[in-house]
């Protein structure tokens, strides 16, 4: 499986059309995909971005019960119910629809990162204030572990 990996800032034009990184139309082509799968993300102001394959795997993976549990409701409701099949073009852009690119605060830029099997797309200020903190929490995190294990030798 190729993963989507690395980190990438393209243009939206005034139509709202981006290019997906030449990377991560491979990683999507590799499984015979010519479209993305995108919803607003549920970690941060970004959009959540993978092959319509791992939509249909989580929708496999939910229980099918006639009245489904809350967890269940709440990923039906926040994940599908605003997921958008976004085709690629004959240039390897898409369309981001103005709801996704409103929800997600994004303009003139879009910041693809890669997740790994998602990829998300941020507006860049944004992205580089969540990795700042993110990065401050890693480092307090790594700190008390240090402490931690100083404390116990």
């Amino acid at each position: 499986m190729k993963a989507f990996i690395g980190t990438f800032v393209n243009k939206i034009d005034a139509k709202g059309r981006i290019s997906v990184p030449a990377p991560f139309r491979a990683a999507l082509q590799a499984k015979n995909l010519s479209s993305v799968a995108v919803y607003p993300a549920l970690t941060g102001p970004c959009i959540e971005g993978c092959g319509l394959d791992r939509i249909e795997a989580m929708v496999e993976a939910m229980p099918d019960e006639p009245i489904p549990g809350v967890d269940e409701d709440a990923i039906a409701h926040l994940i599908f119910a605003s997921a958008r099949e976004l085709p690629f073009d004959g240039g390897g852009r898409i369309v981001l629809p103005s709801e996704v690119l409103e929800k997600a605060g994004l303009t003139d830029q879009g910041a693809f990162i890669g997740k790994g099997r998602t990829f998300q797309i941020w507006n860049p200020p944004a992205l580089q204030a969540a990795q700042a903190e993110m990065f401050s929490r890693a480092m307090a995190e790594r700190q008390a572990l240090v402490k931690a294990r100083q404390g116990v030798d």
